[in-house]
């Protein structure tokens, strides 16, 4: 008994919204397990502040600083060791956000991390994934994930466990469309209006995914819970499954009740009260894009996923793996763009075995690796807007879509290796390039020199290299292939050609050579 207490650990999150700071201080136990202590919630008016003016107010700093001094007194008296704080769309959005994140620091002594939407949709899923594993086959499923919050909505689609398509839409319960005000106006007003824009964002999301395949309609938000809990009742499962029909019927009447007795009603804060119709009115009308009978509301949120994380790294397991899906939704994207998929992923996989024999010269880590294998895979997706500087494309194909699991800074290494994969060397005038910081760049030019050389191996386009051996020596590098490839003259005229950036970050030349029969 005494070994397991040793090892438990006290911890807590701190997720900064649009409409509400809410924290939760938790126990991490044996295996990665945990023990919630406490949940708090307070509403601030980030939100209102910012989609209106487009930055936070000082009153409104004011409270927030005072919340988060509150929330420090509370974990401190826990004896908080770890601890994490995220903020979202509204801090993200704030014109004066720096000046946020540095009061935070200075007055309630925390380190805010602003997150960005392809974020939240990561830890939005790792929460999902925990809240239903014992009990829905995510991998059989074909899965809309959703979460409707104060300032963006989140959607996630699934494709037998894979992600299929991501979007952070510029929607939520107090962003509104045409300067609609939530809990004021006609009810009839705001159902057209926002039954317009979600369907316009279907049909946008349409162009890659037919949401009438989905098949599994997942709710997460603390409206939908509330909802859940209504219709269903308290219960000590994951999840709550509620017929459609159900959902449409506690729906419908939302419209009619003014906010401050559904405060009373539900035993709601009055900020809350006035935001629920709107979350749920957006939920059914992306519901009505779908063909599903009903939906599942996890009982989980963003700040599920945080704990998770922290868990797995204070019992010193390994975090939730998500190159799979970072792989997946790179595969979305270049099919968007109609890429070469088979000679996409042979590129892949080729850099891959190069990244790891050369694991010792470019000393790299496993981030590395799955930013090589998500650039290899859209490296000519700028083909689809002229293959006269595709690279170039490419590259700003990359830096202006949504890849799951990438965060803004890796976007920015991804579109930088993709931009170097043919053509120049990075220069001092490649503004991309240099604003990057130091270690990046220098991540940007080892991963550049490796997809460059598994570009020449697969130069034709016709997948003859499949496997291939390394030998080293001094100062030079051989890749053998075996004479099941065939003849491989282009290829090894490819190598010599695009080997220059390979000399130059490894200081060894390389040459392709073929055994003979």
């Amino acid at each position: 008994m005494p070994e397991t207490a040793a090892i438990k650990q006290t911890a807590a999150v701190i997720d900064i919204g649009s409409g509400a700071v809410r924290m939760v201080v938790a126990e991490f136990g044996p295996q990665a397990s945990i023990r919630r202590l406490e949940n708090l919630s307070q509403p601030v008016r980030l939100g209102r502040d910012v989609f209106t003016t487009g930055r936070i107010s000082a009153p409104v700093m004011r409270e927030t600083m005072e919340i988060l001094r509150n929330f420090k007194t509370v974990a401190d008296t826990y004896g908080v060791k770890r601890l994490h704080a995220i903020a979202t769309a509204a801090v993200r959005e704030a014109v004066n956000r720096d000046n946020f994140v540095d009061k935070a620091f200075l007055l309630a002594g925390i380190d805010v991390e602003v997150v960005e939407g392809a974020e939240e949709n990561r830890l939005d899923l790792l929460a999902v994934e925990s809240a239903l594993e014992d009990e829905l086959q995510l991998q059989k499923k074909n899965c809309l994930i959703m979460e409707v919050g104060c300032g963006a909505t989140e959607i996630i689609v699934l494709t037998k466990g894979k992600v299929e398509l991501t979007r952070t839409l510029p929607i939520g319960s107090i962003r509104l469309p045409e300067r609609l005000v939530p809990g004021r106006g006609e009810p009839g007003v705001m159902q057209r209006v926002i039954r317009r824009a979600a369907h316009t964002m279907a049909e946008d999301a349409r162009r890659e995914y037919d949401l009438g395949q989905v098949d599994t309609f997942i709710a997460m938000g603390s409206d939908m819970r509330l909802a859940a809990r209504q219709i269903a009742g308290a219960t000590e499962q994951g999840h709550t499954v509620l017929a459609v029909k159900d959902f449409l019927d506690f729906a419908k009447p939302l419209a009619k009740v003014p906010p401050e007795e559904l405060a009373a009603k539900y035993a709601i804060p009055f900020a809350d009260a006035e935001t629920l119709y709107p979350a749920i009115l957006i939920s059914t009308c992306f519901l009505a894009e779908t063909k599903v009978e009903s939906l599942i509301v996890p009982m989980a949120s963003i700040r599920d996923g945080l704990l998770l994380e922290m868990s797995q790294m204070a019992s010193g397991g390994k975090r939730t793996d998500v190159s799979r899906q970072v792989s997946s939704s790179a595969r979305s994207l270049g099919r968007k763009y109609r890429y070469d998929e088979p000679h996409a992923l042979a590129v892949g996989a080729l850099s891959l075995k190069l990244f790891d024999l050369l694991k010792a010269e470019h000393g790299l880590g496993l981030r590395e690796r799955m930013l090589l294998e998500t650039a290899a895979i859209l490296h000519d997706i700028g083909i689809y807007i002229s293959p006269t500087s595709h690279h170039k494309h490419s590259a700003y194909l990359v830096n202006a879509s949504e890849v799951f699991g990438l965060r803004k800074s890796d976007k920015e290494i991804v579109s930088n290796v993709v931009r170097y994969h043919r053509r120049s060397l990075p220069k001092p005038t490649h503004t991309a390039y240099m604003s990057l910081p130091r270690i990046d760049r220098t991540v940007v030019a080892k991963l550049s020199a490796i997809l460059r050389v598994a570009d020449a191996l697969d130069n034709p386009h016709q997948q003859k290299v499949q496997d291939f051996t390394l030998d080293k020596a001094q100062d030079s590098y051989t890749i053998w292939v075996g004479p099941e490839a065939g003849d491989v003259s282009l290829e090894r005229q490819a190598v010599q050609s695009k080997g220059d950036m390979f000399v130059e970050i490894f200081g060894a030349s390389i040459a392709l050579k073929q055994r003979s029969a």
